[in-house]
């Protein structure tokens, strides 16, 4: 099986009229300012929305989210679950999130669907023959401007979603139809045939942001895509900033592929970006680093903000996988998103908080932030030969 590590940890400065918004905790600073400071390790008020499911069996806020107005709730699930795919393979997804303890609940709509935080995700319908599914973080700073960041990270995820479901049906199987089209159509299957290329589904994804006729969201954020070919079983990700994405063994619990952040300086990640004023600045979706595998049945797929990442080691999360390898995705993706919400609120050592100390930054235990987590399990059509 191929399989690939990025060893490459991106350390690009940002140019000097740029503008990207980076934070430490819940205090954010521009990218080019700011040395390194003390803050205490829990300084946060706690608010803590009431959820639509049956109450937490520990003292941690459940997982939840509200489906919009209008739309149907998958299974019953107050969070979206998609099994889909062709011919030989199918991805069975699952995406559990949690909204930081010291934000006040959000109301959810049309374009922001589940109250996430400042996170956004999507799952996409079935299509003919890939599959795509996506996270985003909201760069928190812009908050301070007075400009939410949730609203830039879940239309960046509507728009990929929409790619990549116009995306199969512009490149249907081949027919004995007359091979005449209008332009417009072949333009059209032209800009959504994406092949599976995670990484032009977020550079449309973003072009069609760019170029809403409401106007684009201002804001940032980072994100991380994924796309399984259902034929071939190719799996590839696309990754900018510091979400990520693992992939274990299905058979071993083994992790045979893991994203590596890209940073411009220490909590300052790579981010798209839509400014106010005229102002320049972010990073071009061409940048995000791309990881590929053969993906083989049983083969669990993770995708995570940097909630999970920051609070929860690469080694913890394959502890807790190796013991999960038959669990249900939704069971997955709880315990994880809930062991990253305890860790962030405990005072033992956090990949963050070592990674605040080599810096130069004086910080101890987790990082409280919202948490979103994508649990993908590839299997097996039972037809197939």
């Amino acid at each position: 099986m191929a399989t690939l590590r990025n060893p490459r940890v991106k350390q690009a400065v940002a140019a000097s009229a740029a503008t990207l918004f980076c934070g430490f905790a819940r205090i954010s600073t521009n990218c080019e300012e700011g040395a390194p400071q003390s803050f205490p390790a829990k300084i946060w008020q706690q608010f803590r929305p009431s959820a639509p499911s049956s109450p937490p069996t520990n003292d941690l806020k459940a997982p939840t989210a509200v489906a919009a107005p209008g739309q149907p709730e998958v299974a019953q699930q107050p969070f979206l679950n998609s099994k889909v795919g062709a011919e030989q393979w199918s991805l069975r997804s699952v995406a559990r999130c949690i909204a930081a303890d010291f934000k006040q609940p959000r109301q959810t709509n049309a374009r922001v669907r589940f109250d996430c935080g400042e996170d956004a995700f999507f799952v996409s319908r079935p299509t003919n023959g890939i599959v795509t599914v996506g996270i985003a973080d909201g760069v928190g700073g812009w908050a301070e401007q007075g400009i939410d960041p949730a609203l830039f990270a879940w239309e960046l995820m509507n728009r990929c979603q929409d790619v990549a479901e116009e995306s199969a049906a512009a490149s249907p199987a081949p027919s004995s139809s007359s091979s005449s089209s209008s332009s417009s159509s072949a333009t059209l299957c032209q800009e959504h045939a994406t092949g599976g290329d995670p990484k032009r589904v977020l550079t449309l994804g973003f072009e069609r942001l760019q170029r809403s006729p409401t106007g684009a969201p201002q804001g940032s954020s980072t994100a991380c895509v994924a796309t399984l070919d259902c034929t071939s079983g190719s799996l590839r990700v696309a990754n900018l900033g510091d979400s990520g994405a693992l992939l274990f063994k299905g058979s071993t619990g083994n992790c045979v592929m893991e994203s590596v952040a890209q940073q411009h300086r220490f909590n300052c990640p790579f981010q798209m970006m839509a400014a106010p004023f005229g102002m320049s600045g972010g990073d071009h979706p061409s940048k995000a680093d791309v990881y590929m595998a053969q993906a083989e049945e049983g083969d669990i797929l993770v995708l995570a903000t940097d909630g999970m990442f920051d609070n929860v080691s690469t080694e913890q999360t394959t502890s807790a996988i190796s013991e999960m390898l038959t669990a249900e995705p939704s069971a997955i993706a709880e315990r994880l998103v809930r062991m990253a919400e305890s860790k962030s609120h405990g005072r033992e050592d956090t990949p963050f908080s070592t990674s605040a100390r080599r810096h130069g930054y004086r910080h101890f235990g987790g990082k409280p932030d919202d948490i979103t987590v994508v649990v993908a399990r590839v299997e097996r059509k039972k037809n197939a030969e």
